[in-house]
């Protein structure tokens, strides 16, 4: 454990510069993608900062009353207008995917941007809407059929290919769903670009071309990177919010009004914030995501896009209530949805790590085969050629004598067959689709998928009730036409799967209730989503956004972790050297030297080499901002003006030499532990503390150091090597 010594030519470069030209000479180094903020110092700023404004603001002017009137209210008019950017969005987005989906299946002669639905609300026959086959070749061709098919693949792949071609272009950051970044950068992170207004606006073009080519993708995981987006750009708007941690309060804010804006429903999103993005319990947090939330779906409302007259998206009323016979086979569907669930996962992590070593050159080409494709599958598979929107609302209704759904029209034999070869067909396109280059979700797909599988059994239960509709167990439906309502069996299953996916439970429930818009089948909805979470568990296949952070080394610490690992603190740290700084010893030219050589966020420091004594931990930034402001005010401070971290000063100076005191930048080690202590209880103080390193000394003399980032590589690897043993 040593400090690096200073090279000979740097140090002969550094003497011939002059006094005046010190800005540029010490300079913070670029922070490392994934760094670790400081919570402690942000949170301390931040109340620092309001306990300013609240002096200033004090007062019997009617200025000091406007600056406390905004001073209290900053944080809700930030929510406010991320909501309100997240609902324009919205619009936008939903517009544009609609479109390219349409365009698909042909063209509306009078208004080019509409659909079928759209072109033709008022008339029996839409003579004004041309398939592509009867735009070109006429009504009545032979041939039109074939040209439908071919222009519905040629269209679906290029909107595909133009998706994920704006991702290489423009900003890579915006493939995948983001989900499992965001987590990461909410629980204490930083990445450049990543929340960024380009990354924004590809995000959000790429998502529209993406989920209008018919590709089984999502919105909702590109919605929640949208928001976390747009929480970012406001906060750099706001004073309040520039600080890392208040950032992301409004990042987070940002991520519940994706998924609000994604599903129409404002308090899922917070409850989504709360279970999955947030790693722990923040109040200011969660009011900022529940404004932000209802503000964006509430201009969703007002807009009203497709003239439904409603907010839930998939208003469900059914005839009958279910029954307390079919809580058990509610059950047996939640079981199902958790194996489907886990099996997704398996298989499309292996299929993540195939292509990362076969495809790497060609993502481009690869999103154009697999549009390809589709496209066919989907026009040539039953209940395929919409979006999965639309599927997954057909798929929620009732059947009735006035239904116009394509999966009322079939006899029940038929329907069960069709449905189970369109979600088995979805769920593998679905495996491969999951991690290719563009941006996707996969919350709506499972669903889905989840639902179509959810109304076939449905159907074989209706037929098994009306089989052997004397028996007892069936005595509830004897005044009763439809007991068995196949419709309820899809909601359930949607939730299963989607539950056996990523292991959201709570919020979930809460989502498919506002998406739904009713409370009498939440009790079905949660004991499916409980036995899908117990059945996946018991496989023991991890979430999707679990595998898919270890999958990229994405640094991230989740809260519910337990740790079974046997090990110690030096266990962690072992075979490494540290770099320390000490009280005295070090001039300006060595310290700045030492800042750009070493990639890391702060140095500990200790009375001297010899006992080590641990006197705290330097955070860069502040190193350099401690110099930068005593060059500002003495001119005479140069490279070879020397530096100490201790009140007292030097004894060993040079004639004339200068010296400076940054003593304020070294902060009290806030956590020591010994080398003896148990990785178990080091966890619980990453997740509980919020801090991003922790000191190992012994007798308070510095011994190690490690940092949140160490940690969870030592935790996976540790897993990893005790997982190989246990096969």
């Amino acid at each position: 454990m040593a400090w690096k010594s200073r090279d000979n030519n740097m140090q002969q470069q550094q003497q011939q510069r002059q006094p005046g030209e010190f800005t540029g000479i010490v300079n913070a180094p670029t922070e490392s993608d994934w760094a670790t903020i400081d919570w402690v110092s942000s949170q301390h700023e931040a109340n620092e900062r309001r306990t300013a404004m609240y002096h200033r603001s004090h007062g019997s002017s009617i200025t000091a009353h406007t600056r406390n009137a905004l001073t209290q209210n900053e944080g809700f008019l930030a929510a406010f207008v991320t909501g309100l950017l997240l609902g324009i969005l919205g619009v936008f987005c939903d517009a544009c995917s609609h479109w390219v989906s349409a365009f698909r299946l042909g063209i509306c002669a009078n208004f080019f941007w509409l659909g079928r639905n759209l072109c033709c609300v008022e008339q029996e026959e839409c003579t004004g809407y041309y398939t592509w086959g009867e735009f070109f070749l006429g009504r009545g061709d032979r041939v039109a059929p074939f040209a439908d098919f071919c222009f519905y693949v040629l269209i679906s792949t290029f909107a595909a290919m133009i998706a994920s071609f704006f991702c290489k272009v423009y900003a890579p950051y915006a493939a995948g769903g983001g989900i499992n970044e965001v987590k990461t950068i909410v629980s204490g992170h930083h990445v450049r670009r990543y929340l960024g207004g380009l990354t924004l606006i590809t995000k959000a073009i790429g998502m529209s071309f993406s989920t209008g080519s018919g590709l089984v993708v999502g919105k909702e995981g590109p919605f929640v990177h949208i928001g976390a987006c747009a929480g970012g750009i406001i906060a750099s708007v706001f004073p309040s919010y520039r600080l890392e941690a208040k950032k992301r309060e409004l990042i987070t804010a940002g991520a519940a009004g994706g998924v609000a804006v994604a599903f129409g429903a404002p308090v899922g999103g917070v409850i989504f914030a709360l279970e999955e993005i947030s790693s722990f319990y923040n109040f200011k947090a969660l009011m900022a995501a529940l404004i932000c939330g209802v503000t964006a779906v509430l201009f969703q409302s007002r807009i009203d896009l497709w003239h439904t007259g409603r907010i839930v998206q998939f208003s469900v009323n059914y005839k009958h209530n279910w029954h307390f016979f079919q809580l058990p086979l509610f059950a047996l569907l939640g079981v199902v949805g958790g194996f489907v669930g886990s099996l997704f996962n398996v298989v499309n992590i292996r299929i993540i790590r195939w292509r990362k070593l076969r495809f790497k050159m060609w993502r481009v080409t690869e999103v154009a085969v697999v549009a390809a494709i589709t496209a066919v599958f989907n026009f040539v598979t039953p209940y395929s050629s919409g979006n999965l929107l639309e599927l997954l609302g057909d798929a929620f209704q009732d059947c009735t004598p006035q239904s116009t759904i394509e999966l009322c029209h079939d006899g029940n034999v038929q329907t069960l067959i069709y449905l189970l070869i369109a979600a088995t067909v979805k769920l593998l396109l679905c495996m491969y689709t999951m991690g290719t280059f563009l941006p996707s979700g996969i919350l709506v797909p499972s669903l889905a998928i989840g639902a179509l599988y959810g109304r076939a059994f449905g159907i074989m239960c209706r037929a098994l009730q009306e089989s052997y509709a004397s028996y007892y167990i069936f005595s509830e439906c004897y005044d009763q036409d439809l007991c068995v309502i196949p419709g309820m069996y899809a909601i359930v299953g949607a939730a299963a799967v989607l539950t056996g996916v990523t292991r959201m439970t709570i919020c979930l429930a809460i989502i498919m209730f506002e998406l739904t818009g009713s409370l009498d089948y939440l009790v079905p909805v949660i004991i499916g989503i409980l036995c899908a979470k117990a059945a996946a568990e018991a496989v023991g296949v991890e979430g999707t956004y679990e595998l898919g952070i270890a999958e990229n080394n994405l640094p991230f610490l989740d809260p519910k972790k337990e740790c079974h690992v046997d090990a110690v603190a030096e266990d962690v740290y072992a075979q490494r050297q540290f770099t320390v700084l000490t009280a005295y010893g070090f001039t300006v030219g060595q310290l700045n030297q030492l800042l750009q050589e070493m990639d890391v966020s702060g140095f500990p420091v200790v009375n001297t080499l010899s006992d080590m004594t641990l006197m705290g931990y330097a955070p860069t930034k502040n190193i350099v901002r401690a110099i930068q402001v005593a060059a500002a005010k003495d001119s005479r401070v140069h490279f070879d003006t020397a530096v100490r971290f201790s009140a007292a000063p030097s004894t060993n100076l040079r004639e004339g030499q200068l010296e400076i005191d940054i003593t304020s930048v070294v902060e009290s080690p806030m956590l020591q532990v010994e080398p003896e202590c148990p990785v178990s209880r080091m966890l619980y103080f990453f997740k509980s503390l919020g801090v991003r390193h922790i000191m190992v000394c012994r007798r308070s003399r510095f011994v190690g150091y490690i940092s949140k980032k160490d940690f969870v590589k030592f935790l996976r690897e540790a897993e990893r090597e005790e997982h190989l043993r246990n096969m």
